[in-house]
């Protein structure tokens, strides 16, 4: 399952807390480009999201460069920051990173 949010911020010296609107949220896959580069406690995976949406089904509301997607694998959910948008044949692709700390033992 893939959810993509976009994080609403209250206007600003307001009291209120952020909330998130749903984007997208259903059947897509999510993959490791070929591409990883980081240094001995980082490490960023260059990412990509095929979605079951052609780009001309998106309503008013389409995934935007600095929106979240996440992705259940499992037990285990993946996060990331969406960088890009694009059509392609009969879905569309959402391009990202994907920060990992890394265990550092001392």
């Amino acid at each position: 399952m893939i959810e993509i949010v976009r994080m609403k911020y209250p206007e600003r010296f307001s009291t209120g807390e952020p909330s998130e609107e749903i984007i997208y949220k259903g059947k897509g896959r999510s993959y490791t480009d070929t591409t990883t580069t980081g240094d001995a406690k980082v490490d960023t995976n260059k990412r990509k999201a095929s979605i079951p949406v052609r780009f001309d089904e998106w309503n008013d509301k389409i995934p935007m460069s600095g929106d979240i997607l996440r992705v259940v694998k499992g037990s285990i959910t993946e996060e990331w920051e969406v960088k890009d948008f694009e059509p392609d044949n009969n879905r569309s692709v959402i391009y990202g990173e994907h920060n990992r700390n890394l265990n550092e033992e001392e």
